[in-house]
């Protein structure tokens, strides 16, 4: 009598889980811009975020309808079950080559990144400019921040030393930028792409199970 009465209520969980998985997904398709071709669309992360509420949902309905009709091995829910299980593994499966060949090298801190490289290139040429530097060396006079009997070569002492702390920060904030950025690509490697493979996984086992 347990089992009867808490078939029925698995069954509807866990399609109701399923419902929403499916209203989830819609709403991450339909909130990107697809028009954009500026930037990739990034769907693979919150696909595969939410990929095992379906498959807890999934896995519930199939325990319920288990439980309702042990002696019975294919049933309309069973088989529903096995559909999208074997269509989710499969939307599992495609988000692995996507997610390698996404690097994140279009997103702000790759930009960032980019900047960084660009000002402290300039930085460089410009240090290495002994017309650019003396006429630094000259600004920081005129400002004060020179003696007033400061000589050539004490202005060119100046702005070199200031170029070259410039330089040092820059390239200090530019590692850390790199730094943060081979961060995230490994969490989008292990948190995408090992998520995906394992969820297919999941996903054709439990059609197997839905089935057999």
């Amino acid at each position: 009598m347990a089992n009867g009465r808490l078939a029925p209520v698995l069954r509807w969980l866990g399609l109701t889980m399923v419902v929403v998985l499916l209203l989830q997904m819609a709403a991450v398709l339909t909130g990107i811009d697809w028009s954009d071709e500026t930037r990739r669309p990034q769907v693979i992360g919150p696909l595969v975020a939410i990929a095992p509420m379906g498959f807890m949902g999934l896995l519930i309905a199939l325990i319920g309808s288990r439980l309702d009709l042990p002696e019975q091995r294919a049933t309309p829910l069973r088989w529903i079950v096995c559909v999208l299980s074997a269509v989710l593994a499969i939307g599992m499966l495609a988000a692995v080559p996507l997610s390698l060949s996404s690097d994140g090298s279009e997103g702000p801190a790759a930009q960032r990144i980019d900047q960084g490289r660009k000002a402290l290139e300039e930085a460089r040429t410009i240090r290495e400019d002994d017309k650019q530097v003396a006429a630094i060396g000259e600004q920081l006079a005129e400002a004060g921040q020179l003696a007033a009997d400061a000589t050539a070569e004490d202005k060119k002492r100046a702005a070199e030393q200031m170029i070259d702390l410039q330089i040092t920060q820059m390239d200090e904030q530019l590692k850390s930028l790199e730094t943060q950025q081979s961060r995230a690509d490994n969490q989008r490697l292990i948190g995408g792409t090992g998520s995906a493979v394992v969820l297919a996984i999941a996903f054709v086992l439990l059609a197997l199970c839905a089935v057999l």
